[in-house]
Order: structure tokens, then C-alpha cells, then sequence
């Protein structure tokens, strides 16, 4: 007979249900109840081994079932199952029925006979009935059980979850003995945790052994399962969020340390991407000589932007990305396929073609991720991360099967409903940016249903003749990708927005676009001649002659501007009086090398080797390093490549390496020190780039450098790994340079004795400020101290760069403040040859330093340095920028 189990943070609560169920049932089903904590369990709470001795007094072959009250039941349930023999757990099945209704309906199904999952399906329906009565129409997709439906296991929270609770000799551990970690984060993201920092979260959090949790504190909601991109993205972080996290399990510090640093690194969001940049919308007028909207019919239809508040005729638009266009009506039309209540015969069947279609539609995603990748850069791309973890979603797949395999409906049929479902969720957030990853996640089930149904794959399905304007109701993030600017002219959707995913990629690639024109639009001809000035957010349908002219002209000269400043970008950055400047890349993988040579980068002024060792789960082989520099090497041809070696420790971890728990991890074993102390994993990683300096003009240098010391034991390992090779006579180059990045005040202060053996200097500005000023770069108490203009850590720049002088060695600067505009000109004037900055600000940071003199850049950075704190010194950049535009 089937056992029941009820889990409640209530002690008198799980008593009184066991004993309400045994009122209405069978008293010979075995039930148990686990509940409360502490003497006497009288305290609120719940605990594993309790649960797990609850679970092993009922069990039989025929399995258990068990009910949970609250979230935190559920992840002390999961750390209970793993507590259990191996041939037990694939017989638990939790189920998220209400824990009253469902205690109750399992304990009487289970009275008759009936199997594990009869009465599983019993407990989840025990609120039809009320629901009938009640006149609401029940959802049977709404109980879909925790876990995998088939085994009884449960789903993982955090990435491996490996056994933690139970070792070799089966010796059970209570939850307390269990590795426990938290903290609050606030999320300083500008849309705070949308699709892109949510994938980014979900992905570290998968690479470490630990289940986690999420809530959202500032508005009540969760805790989620912080391995599902859609449960994340339910809590609704907003910005200046603040959010708890909480870790169970072997690397539940490493994953909580982690995350706190993607927060207080922003998620990797940049703090104001120029692509991301929307353009304004002006005021709520026709445009001057115009007349007004009159609708698809009308012979020169014109609408202003504005915002819905002052929408004027019904009608609004909202400048998406910047340009004009002007071409034949092209409509994209794309929804969810339509399909029929299929019953299904074969679960495994229907299983298999889902998986299949799964797969198929992810490796899709990837390939278009990388071309993203190639044509704009890292920041737009990973927009498909985000597509790729709604895909894997384990809460989704897990749903997906437990219908298929409970209900005998087809795949479509199954996939189409949840994902109906899950994109109603996100519509009924209260946060409008939240609001538009529906679109998402239809994108990503559209592609598995016309993988489902036969219909191949989207991108076939949307082939706009050249040169035409694309009218959609909202285009998704895979069609917008597939566009290109020689056959697309501008794109016009009914809904979306500035912040909308296709959005930001439209601004990458370039294409005019607006959102909110009239429903109308859409019902007109194709071919039907279209205009739009996306700078002035305006749109026209059947333009008049007039207004043609206008658009062609003004497009001819947005065109020749931008194939302007592109072509500019690839020219040397000299200064008006002759001075030139070094302007090369921040990379953190082969993905960010051809954007940036495209926006003209003349090096890499840092290559963060961590991409090859963050993301996988064992150190990368020697070979392995040299294929991906080798790639990299291959974009950038002739152009110099400075690889910083592996800089882990403090706030960045590896689970592989097993790193002991520092009080001050800051302070710690990080950068260079630890290399150094792993010199095998050291080892492989200078052969690696001295094999790839071969091809390529590669250079080393060295992070958390404090004294000569540091250096020379660093350069007597690159020189025993040239030894190594060339006793084994494989190919390599030496002498390579090497040098040291200036991200200590000790370094600093050293810099005259260490330019006499460096070969040159980058100076990391993030670290720079917080180590100098002894403030936490993610505090926002301490924001006025973190900031990298502040007149000490200017004067620190000033030190290095006379050092650098004296002993002719470059000076760099890789470190956020080298793609400030603000900061370009100190910079520059403090002595500084080589700026080192994300691809997307090349161009513009190029442009600024072809407008001023060197002999400006040395007055304002003198002037700088007399300032007493960094508001007055960004005053006076602000007023030096403002004057050259003048």
C-alpha cells in the first residue's frame, strides 16, 4: 500500500492533518507526519532528517507520496531524499497538491489500493471539486509535481546537486551538518533581473554543487528555484531590489560568493550600453508640415511619438532605434501554431519527439548566439542565453512530462499549453520591462512546435524582399537576429518597446525601428509604400511626395554617417596636435574578437583567460587553451594581444579547484598568488600562450602583483615553461613580453622598481579604487568612495605613468574608467597611451580623442589633479566635454 507524508513548518499542523485523514480513510494506510524544529519541534520550521525518518516509516515497494506546506518544505524534502537508499528514492514522489485537500484524497486513494501515481493524480485534483463549486474552470496543467514525474526524484535547484547528504556508507547527515550560505543582494541592473542578468545568474548557479534559492525581499515574493530562468524571472527584481539568497549543499559558499559578485559587477550589464541606448521620444506634435494621422487609407499619414497618456487618435509611437527608412510594406506574421486536443498513445513515443525537437531548437539557438556574437558582440548575444535556459528550464520539461505521461496528450499539444501559461505569467507582472519577455519565451516554444509539427525552422518562414519595411504586431528576438540591413530598411511593430529584446538587437544590427503604430497598419496591402524617421519617431503610411523626398534625403545622409564612423574607427586615434593613442578590446572570450576588430580595435589590451576555466567543470587542458587563443590569434592577425593570466580567487571561484574559505577573500589567495600556488594548472596556462605567440603576437602580464617578488617568481615560471618546450621541440615564441597589471597601491608605490624588469603596465582601475580607497566596489554606501576619478586614485595613475616614462614602458589603462568619455581626456593627459575598452565604445571614444589637443588633455588632467573628490573633477571633464561640442 501507498504511504502518505505530510510535511508542515507547523508541528500541531502536520499532527492534526495525519489525524484528520485517518478520520476520513482507511486506518490501515501507513502516514506520517514531519513538522516543526527545534525542543519539542516547537518551534516554526522544517527538517530533513526528520522528513527522511518520516518517509522511511511508511515506505514499501508500492512508494510514497508527500505533501508540503510552504517553499522551504519543499528543499528540506529534497535534501531528505537524498538521505535515502538509492533503490527508495526513485519510489518518493513529492506532490505539490494543497497539503490539506491533497493529504486527505491521497490518504483515501491510497486506502483502495490504487498505485503511486493514482493517488498522485487524486491529490492534485482535490481542489476540482471546490473549484467547480466555486464556478472557476480547474487547470490541468496547474499540478505538475516537483521533480521528475517517471522516477520520483526530485528536480535540482542549484547545477550538479550531487548527493550531499549521504555518503559511501550511507551514513545519514541532518540538514544542519549540511553546508549552509546566504546573503542579500541588491540588483543594480537598470530593468533589474530581466532575461539576460536572470540566464547569467542561472548559469553560475549551475556550475556549482548546492541547491539555491531565491526571494524577493523588497516585494514578498518567492522563494524560486534559482535554476529556472522562468521562476527567476516570476520574483519581478526590479532595480534597487534587494533579494535573498540562500545555498544548501558542498559549495554553498563558493555559489552565494558567486552571485554576489555578478551583483556587484551589475550581471555583466554595462551602465549604459550605447546600444541599449533608446532614443528619446519627442513631444506629442505632428511634425512641422504634416498633416495628421489618418491611417493606412490616408494619402500622408504622420504620427508623432509619445507615450499612451498622450496618444493622440488612438494611435502611438515609441522611437526604437535610431535611422530612417522608407520601402514597401512587408508583414510578418508570427503566433503560436494552432493545435488540436491530440491524445497520445505512446507517452515515450511523444517524450522522445519532444526531446528531439528540444535539441534540435537549442543547437539553432547557439549557432544564431554566435553569429549574434559575430556582427555585434557579447552584450546583444546574450540575449539567446536567456532562450537557451527557457528552453532547458527544468520546471518547464519537467511539467511537459508529467502531462504527457499522466494525461496521454501529445507533445504539441502539452508544450503549446505551458508555454501559453508560462507567457500569461510574465503578462501579468506589474513591471512593464518583465511584461515584454513573453515575447520570449513564445519565440523559444514557436520553434519547438514547428519543430513538433513539421514546419522546420522559423527563419525560413520570414524572407523580406530588399529593401522593404517590416510590419509586425511584435517581432521576436530570433526573427529580428535573421535581419539584415542591406534587405531590411526599418521595421515598424505594433507592440514591443525601447527595452524589448528586439529592440536592443535591431539598435546592434543597425535597423531603424519603431514601436506602437496603429493596429491599422498591419491590414494594409503588401507593397504598400511606407516611411519612417525613427530619430523624430515618426511614421508614414502612402507618404506623400513631399514627404519621400524628405525621407530619402535625410536617409542618403544617416547612411553616409554611418559608414563614416564605422570606416573612422579602423583609423589610428590621433590626437588633433599629432599625439596617438593605443585603442584596443576588452575580451572575455573568442566570441568578443570580431566585433571588436569591426569597431576598430588595434589590440587586445585585456584578455581575460578566466572564459576557459569559469565555465567548465574541470581544468581545460594545455591543448584545449591553445586551440581558443589560437582563434582568437586568428581574428586579430598582426594586432597585439595581451593575455591576463588566470585572475581567480576572491570573488570569482572554481569548483574544481576546491579553494579553502577565506575570512577576507579580497585580501586572500587571488590572481597571480594563487597560480603560483597551483603551479601545474600555472603551467599549462603559460606553455598555452607561448605555443599560441607562435601565430600570434601575444603578450603575458600578471594580475595582484604586490612586489618584485610576485613578478620574478612569475617570470621564472614562464621561463621554465619555454624550457619545457623547447627540451620537447615543440614550436613557440621567446622571448614574449611580459608585464604587470597595477591593481594594488603597493604596485603602485613600487612602480619605479618594477618598470625597471616589467615590460609594460596596464593599470586595472576597479581594483585600484577599491583596495586604495577601502571601500567594496559593490557597496552602495560606499559609492562616493568607488568611484575611479576620485583626485587619489588620479594622482595614483599619475605615479605609474611617470614611473612608466622614466624607464619607456606603455602605460594602459584596462579598466572600466579607459571607456568613460569623461575620464578619456585625464587619461590622456596623465600620460597614458592605451585605453582598453568593451567594443561597442571604440568608435566613440576614437572620435573624442580625434577632437583634443594633447596639450588640453595635460591642462585638464593638471587641473584634475588639484580637485579635492570626484564630483568636482567629473564637473570639470563635463564642462571641457561640453565645450568641444561648442
Amino acid at each position: 500500500m501507498v504511504g502518505v507524508v505530510v510535511v508542515s513548518h507547523s508541528r500541531d499542523l502536520a499532527t492534526a492533518l495525519v489525524a484528520l485523514a485517518r478520520q476520513a480513510g482507511n486506518d490501515t494506510v501507513p502516514i506520517a507526519s514531519a513538522g516543526g524544529v527545534g525542543e519539542e519541534r516547537s518551534e516554526f520550521g522544517t527538517d530533513a532528517v526528520q522528513i527522511s525518518e518520516a518517509i522511511a516509516s511508511v515506505y514499501s515497494d508500492d512508494g510514497v507520496v508527500v505533501l508540503m506546506d510552504l517553499g522551504s518544505a519543499i528543499l528540506s524534502s529534497e535534501t531528505a531524499l537524498e538521505m535515502l537508499d538509492p533503490e527508495q528514492t526513485g519510489k518518493v514522489r513529492f506532490c505539490p497538491a494543497p497539503i490539506v485537500e491533497g493529504t486527505i484524497a491521497a490518504y483515501v486513494q491510497a486506502g483502495l489500493g490504487s498505485d503511486l501515481d493514482a493517488v498522485c493524480r487524486e491529490a492534485r485534483g482535490a481542489l476540482v471539486a471546490k473549484q467547480q463549486q466555486l464556478g472557476e474552470q480547474p487547470d490541468d496543467l496547474a499540478g505538475a509535481e516537483t521533480g521528475k514525474a517517471n522516477t520520483g526524484t526530485t528536480g535540482t535547484t542549484g547545477g550538479s546537486a550531487t548527493t550531499a547528504a549521504s555518503g559511501a556508507s550511507g551514513e545519514r547527515r541532518s540538514a544542519a551538518d549540511l553546508p549552509r550560505a546566504s546573503a542579500e543582494l541588491v540588483v543594480r541592473t537598470e530593468h533589474g533581473l530581466h532575461a539576460r542578468p536572470a540566464a547569467l545568474l542561472v548559469r553560475t548557479v549551475g556550475r556549482f554543487n548546492s541547491k539555491v534559492r531565491l526571494t524577493n525581499i523588497t516585494r514578498s515574493r518567492g522563494p524560486v528555484n534559482a535554476a529556472s530562468v522562468n521562476r527567476v524571472a516570476t520574483l519581478g527584481v526590479r532595480c534597487d531590489d534587494t533579494v535573498a539568497v540562500e545555498a544548501l549543499g558542498p559549495d554553498a559558499e563558493a555559489v552565494v560568493a558567486a552571485l554576489r559578485e555578478l551583483s556587484e559587477n551589475r550581471f555583466g550589464e554595462p551602465s549604459q550600453p550605447a546600444s541599449a541606448e533608446p532614443t528619446r521620444a519627442a513631444p506629442a506634435t505632428a511634425p512641422e508640415g504634416r498633416e495628421g494621422p489618418e491611417g493606412p487609407a490616408g494619402d500622408s499619414s504622420g504620427v508623432k511619438a509619445r507615450d499612451a497618456s498622450t496618444a493622440v487618435g488612438g494611435a502611438s509611437a515609441v522611437a526604437v532605434s535610431e535611422g530612417v527608412a522608407l520601402g514597401p510594406l512587408y508583414r510578418a506574421e508570427a503566433s503560436l501554431p494552432e493545435v488540436g486536443e491530440e491524445r497520445a498513445d505512446d507517452p515515450d513515443r511523444e517524450l522522445s519527439r519532444l526531446r528531439a525537437a528540444v535539441e534540435a531548437v537549442g543547437n539553432e539557438i547557439e549557432e544564431r548566439k554566435q553569429r549574434m556574437a559575430a556582427q555585434t558582440g557579447g552584450y546583444e548575444a546574450a540575449i539567446f542565453d536567456a532562450h537557451e535556459l527557457i528552453l532547458q528550464d527544468p520546471e518547464l520539461l519537467d511539467r511537459a512530462q508529467h502531462a504527457i505521461e499522466t494525461q496521454r496528450r501529445s507533445a504539441a499539444t502539452v508544450w503549446r499549453s505551458l508555454i501559453e501559461e508560462l507567457a500569461a505569467e510574465y503578462r501579468e507582472l506589474d513591471d512593464a520591462y518583465m511584461q515584454q519577455r513573453a515575447g520570449d519565451v513564445e519565440d523559444v516554444g514557436r520553434q519547438v512546435l514547428q519543430r513538433l509539427l513539421g514546419a522546420g525552422n522559423a527563419l525560413q518562414q520570414l524572407q523580406p524582399p530588399q529593401g522593404s519595411v517590416l510590419v509586425a504586431q511584435e517581432l521576436t528576438p530570433t526573427e529580428t537576429a535573421a535581419l539584415d540591413l542591406d534587405i531590411v530598411a526599418g521595421i515598424m511593430t505594433v507592440a514591443g518597446g525601447p527595452t524589448s529584446h528586439s529592440a536592443i538587437i535591431a539598435r546592434a544590427l543597425g535597423i531603424p525601428a519603431v514601436a506602437g503604430i496603429k493596429p491599422a497598419v498591419l491590414e494594409a496591402p503588401l507593397g504598400t509604400e511606407l516611411g519612417l524617421d525613427a530619430d523624430r519617431a515618426c511614421y508614414w503610411v502612402r507618404p506623400s511626395e513631399a514627404v519621400r523626398s524628405e525621407l530619402q534625403k535625410k536617409r542618403r545622409a544617416w547612411v553616409a554617417e554611418r559608414r563614416e564612423l564605422q570606416a573612422l574607427s579602423r583609423e589610428d586615434a590621433v590626437t588633433a596636435d599629432g599625439l596617438r593613442v593605443l585603442v584596443v578590446a576588452n575580451i572575455g572570450s573568442v566570441r568578443d574578437a570580431e566585433p571588436a576588430v569591426a569597431n576598430g580595435a588595434e589590440g587586445v589590451g585585456l584578455a581575460r583567460s578566466e572564459f576557459l576555466f569559469l565555465d567548465a567543470q574541470q581544468a581545460p587542458s594545455e591543448d584545449q587553451q591553445l586551440e581558443a587563443l589560437r582563434e582568437i590569434g586568428v581574428v586579430f592577425g598582426e594586432r597585439p594581444i595581451i593575455l591576463r593570466t588566470l585572475d581567480l580567487g576572491g570573488d570569482k571561484q572554481i569548483p574544481y579547484l576546491d579553494l579553502p574559505r577565506e575570512a577576507n577573500p579580497f585580501l586572500g589567495v587571488r590572481g597571480l598568488r594563487l597560480s603560483l600556488k597551483h603551479p601545474q594548472l600555472f603551467r599549462s596556462q603559460l606553455r598555452a600562450v607561448l605555443r599560441a605567440a607562435a601565430a600570434a603576437d601575444y603578450r603575458v602580464m600578471f594580475p595582484m602583483v604586490a612586489d618584485l617578488a610576485d613578478f620574478q617568481a612569475a617570470r621564472r615560471a614562464l621561463e621554465e615553461a619555454h624550457n619545457e618546450l623547447s627540451s620537447e621541440g615543440i614550436p613557440h615564441r621567446w622571448p614574449i613580453p611580459s608585464g604587470i597589471m597595477i591593481e594594488t597601491p603597493a604596485a603602485v608605490m613600487q612602480s619605479e622598481v618594477l618598470a625597471r624588469e616589467a615590460d609594460f603596465f596596464s593599470i586595472g582601475t576597479n581594483d585600484l579604487t577599491q583596495y586604495s580607497m577601502a571601500a567594496e566596489r559593490g557597496n552602495t554606501d560606499l559609492a562616493r568612495f568607488a568611484d575611479p576619478l576620485h583626485p587619489a586614485i588620479l594622482r595614483m595613475i599619475a605615479c605609474v605613468t611617470d614611473s612608466g616614462a622614466r624607464h619607456q614602458r606603455l602605460v594602459g589603462v584596462c579598466g572600466e574608467l579607459a571607456g568613460e568619455p569623461e575620464a578619456a581626456p585625464i587619461l590622456v593627459g596623465l600620460g597614458v597611451g592605451e585605453l582598453s575598452l568593451s567594443a561597442a565604445g571604440i568608435p566613440r571614444i576614437k572620435r573624442l580623442l580625434r577632437s583634443i589637443k594633447s596639450s588640453e588633455a595635460k591642462d585638464i588632467a593638471a587641473q584634475a589633479l588639484s580637485c579635492v573628490s570626484a564630483a568636482e573633477v567629473r564637473e570639470l571633464t563635463q564642462g571641457f566635454l561640453a565645450s568641444l561640442e561648442r
